[in-house]
C-alpha cells in the first residue's frame, strides 16, 4: 500500500510539474528581452562572417559603389582554380550549406554565366561567384546584369562586388 501512495504521489508532482508551452515561450520572451541586439548576433554560428567582412564605399566614374572585402579560399570541386579568384569578385549567391551553393552555380552556367564558380571563407560559408575581373568596371556592369537577369531571381542584398582580402 505505501508503494502504490509513493508511485501516486510521484506522478501526481511529475504531471504538476510538467512545463506547457506556454511556460517556454516565457522563458523564451523573458530571456530575449533581457540580451541586446548584440548579444543575440553573437550566438549565431556565422557571426564571425558577418564580423570579418569589412565594407567600404568606392567611387567610379562618379558613381559611389560598395565594395566588401573578406577572404576566401575556391571551393574543392567548385568550378575554380586559384587563379581565377581576382581583385573583384560578382557575388551572386551566398549560402551555408555547399550542395546550395553548387547548385546554384550550376543553374548559372546553364543560364549564360559559364565563368561562375564557388567559394568559401573560413567558417565555412559559401558565395557564388559570377565572373571575377581585375577592373571594377566590368564587375559592376555584370552587377547590373544580374539584376536584370530574370532567369536567375536574384534578391537584395545580391548581388554584391567582393574584394578578396588576399588579393590588394
Amino acid at each position: 500500500m505505501k508503494r502504490f501512495l509513493y508511485i501516486l504521489a510521484t506522478l501526481a508532482l511529475l504531471t504538476a510539474c510538467k512545463p506547457t508551452e506556454q511556460n517556454y515561450r516565457e522563458a523564451y520572451e523573458k530571456t530575449m528581452a533581457g540580451r541586446t541586439a548584440s548579444e543575440a548576433e553573437d550566438s549565431t554560428i556565422y557571426t564571425n562572417i558577418r564580423r570579418e567582412m569589412r565594407e567600404r564605399q568606392m567611387v567610379v566614374e562618379g558613381d559611389t559603389v560598395p565594395v566588401k572585402s573578406q577572404y576566401v579560399a575556391i571551393t574543392e570541386d567548385g568550378g575554380g582554380i586559384n587563379e581565377y579568384i581576382r581583385r573583384y569578385c560578382v557575388v551572386a549567391g551566398q549560402f551555408k550549406q555547399r550542395f546550395n551553393a553548387m547548385s546554384m552555380r550550376e543553374r548559372m552556367t546553364e543560364n549564360g554565366y559559364p565563368a561562375a564558380f564557388v567559394v568559401q571563407t573560413r567558417e565555412p560559408y559559401y558565395f557564388v561567384v559570377a565572373a571575377s575581373y581585375n577592373e571594377i568596371a566590368p564587375a559592376m556592369a555584370l552587377v547590373d546584369s544580374l539584376r536584370a537577369d530574370q532567369n536567375l531571381q536574384i534578391k537584395s542584398p545580391l548581388p554584391f562586388i567582393l574584394q578578396p582580402s588576399q588579393i590588394k
